[in-house]
């Protein structure tokens, strides 16, 4: 899935995910929301991010991310997995989706949201 926009929602802000026929919202901080735009316009201000400083730290080790999984929604809450792998060894992250499509945006990765999250819209 790609981020189809951001809006911002009163207090807080909506992340929309969209693939083809299919969309996820994903509601978070105003923080989170300017975090994944900055990624999406390849930003870094006069200090980096926590999400900067984490793909620093990935691609410094040599660790090469290759997926995020939104996974699970459970009161309200949205779950993901950030999954890296270095030589043979794979790594299964718990993240908020949130922090996921930060790290994202950064690396290039691909988002993956399970099919029973989705709301089809064609």
């Amino acid at each position: 899935m790609e981020i189809d926009k951001i809006e911002i929602v009163g207090e807080n802000a909506k992340i929309s995910l969209k693939a083809r026929c299919a969309i996820i919202n994903i509601y978070t901080s105003l923080q989170q929301a300017q975090a994944i735009e900055e990624g999406l316009e390849s930003e870094t201000w006069y200090r980096p991010s926590t999400h900067d400083i984490t793909v620093d730290i990935i691609e410094g080790f040599g660790i090469d991310p290759l997926m995020i999984k939104i996974t699970n929604l459970q009161e309200s809450t949205y779950y993901a997995e950030l999954i890296l792998q270095r030589w043979n060894s794979i790594l299964i992250l718990d993240i908020r989706p949130s922090d996921a499509i930060a790290i994202a945006v950064r690396t290039g990765i691909p988002i993956y949201v399970n099919e029973n999250l989705v709301t089809r819209v064609c």
